[in-house]
């Protein structure tokens, strides 16, 4: 089969558990911004930046090194002790710091600014820990393109928060009275009941992973951890620096930002408020998260092949095409998706940096594809080295301009981050792994893509109908071009 097509089939089956997972997650969008307060919603995101930061900690790189030595023909009769061993690390680690945050649950709720939210703390520690232990069986599914048991098991655990949220805040309070549930959100609906559907969750999903579990033993066998360690350390330190490239704004975004800066919020209320135009590039995400689930096993099988490096030149072209488009289709429409998923007008008083935030978006996208040189030639210190410069710029912009530009400056950090790391990535790929990339034709599509949102942005038609109608129209113009500019290319590189 034509590589193109494998990865693109199996990008297809990720993604289709990837954005229908999503999409049953983004539909409690709507839910959120018409039940809770924008402080309350601005505490979640609050919350679940710091998961996200813990969640690089309790995995330690070992999903990345598990498919790296997996792939490597002097290990492919040990794969088993190669799982045995990741995933053996994976919870010790996890337990270890489960079990420290679950006894000072009380002080870190304290220091987090929510002294009433102890048992949030806690319940996250359970969840990380539980998430931590299924991702070396997750990442094992897709070693062995196991993508059905894949897409059934992370659409259960989405599935599963959906439904008990709706149980929560919506079926329950009509028959039991539910605010005074939770100390910290007396009166109100509580976040509490998020979190809670989060835990339930997080504790049933093994339960359909139980085949590759069952098989699990404890072994740390010296042979097979320790070069794995070495491999996966620098991961861990890229992860944690790409999480403050991805999540430090929320955490620092309320602190900085002036009081009254926008005069009818808080700043914890503008925090929700930024925190929900985030989750309209979520159409980004799903699509470089989906690419990264079949690419990561991909690009590894394929490495010693002679015409990998053409190969993956193909593939960045398509990817950055497919992202270009999501680009100018979100950003065209942000006011008609905006209407539809944010419900209290409040939260859609930042859309206008949503096209700002979704090129970041599609900066890191690229950035992915570049970055396979160094997993490749077991050089991943120079991903620590990257992601370090751009944790480093990320701070820095964050803290000049959120205080003068509000939403705007983290969207700047975003975008500037993301340059420096692709800059420096493309740099020393081309002298340790040489790519033959072309970005002349994406380079043009993203000029033309930028001119349509300026002009959508621009003209001010007199109805909604006229306007999403353009837009519509718009979109679907840029996509036709595209597809028969490329159609074209692709079948001549088929042919080839």
């Amino acid at each position: 089969m034509n590589p193109l097509k494998k990865l693109a089939g199996q990008t297809a089956l990720y993604g289709t558990s990837t954005i229908l997972g999503r999409i049953l997650n983004y539909a409690l969008v709507p839910i959120h911004t018409s039940i809770f307060l924008e402080s309350q919603y601005g505490k979640i995101s609050d919350l679940y930046a710091y998961v996200a930061f813990f969640n690089i900690l309790y995995t330690f790189g070992m999903e990345t090194a598990y498919f790296r030595f997996s792939a490597q023909k002097k290990y492919h009769g040990n794969r088993t002790l190669i799982y045995q061993s990741a995933m053996t690390w994976v919870v010790l680690i996890s337990f270890s710091v489960s079990a420290l945050l679950f006894w000072q649950a009380p002080t870190l709720a304290h220091w987090l600014g929510y002294p009433e939210d102890a048992h949030l703390v806690r319940w996250l520690a359970v969840i990380m820990m539980l998430d931590a232990i299924i991702a070396i069986p997750f990442a094992r599914l897709r070693l062995e393109n196991q993508a059905r048991w894949f897409a059934i098991a992370k659409l259960a655990n989405i599935g599963l928060q959906v439904g008990l949220q709706l149980l929560f805040l919506l079926v329950l309070p009509q028959f039991i009275d539910t605010s005074a549930w939770f100390a910290s959100d007396v009166g109100e609906i509580s976040v509490s009941f998020v979190f809670l559907a989060n835990l339930i969750a997080s504790l049933i999903t093994p339960l359909f992973l139980w085949r590759w579990l069952i098989d699990y033993r404890p072994s740390l066998n010296p042979q097979f951890i320790k070069p794995m360690l070495v491999y996966a350390t620098p991961i861990l330190l890229m992860g944690v620096a790409g999480m403050i490239n991805e999540r430090i704004d929320i955490i620092l975004f309320a602190d900085l930002l002036p009081e009254g800066f926008y005069p009818d919020k808080t700043s914890q209320q503008a925090l929700g408020t930024y925190s929900a135009s985030v989750k309209l590039s979520i159409f980004m995400l799903l699509a470089i998260q989906a690419f990264r689930y079949a690419g990561e096993p991909f690009f590894f099988s394929g490495a010693e092949d002679k015409n990998a490096p053409s190969l993956f030149a193909q593939v960045m072209h398509y990817f950055t095409i497919f992202s270009i488009l999501i680009l100018v289709a979100v950003s065209l429409n942000v006011e008609l998706i905006g209407k539809l998923f944010l419900r209290s007008a409040g939260f859609r008083d930042a859309l206008y940096i949503v096209p700002f935030l979704l090129f970041g978006k599609l900066l890191y996208g690229v950035y992915v594809n570049l970055s396979v040189w160094f997993k490749l030639t077991d050089q991943t210190i120079f991903g620590t080295i990257i992601a370090g410069a751009g944790a480093i710029v990320t701070l820095i912009v964050n803290i000049l301009l959120i205080p003068v530009l509000g939403y705007l400056g983290c969207a700047v950090a975003s975008i500037s981050c993301y340059l420096v790391m692709c800059s420096i990535c493309y740099y020393y790929g081309r002298k340790y792994y040489p790519i033959p990339y072309f970005f002349g034709p994406s380079l043009v599509y993203l000029i033309i893509g930028i001119g349509l949102i300026y002009l959508a942005f621009a003209v001010d038609l007199p109805s909604d109908l006229l306007e999403n109608g353009l837009n519509i129209g718009l979109t679907l113009l840029f996509a036709l071009v595209i597809f028969l500019r490329e159609k074209k290319n692709l079948r001549s590189y088929n042919q080839a």
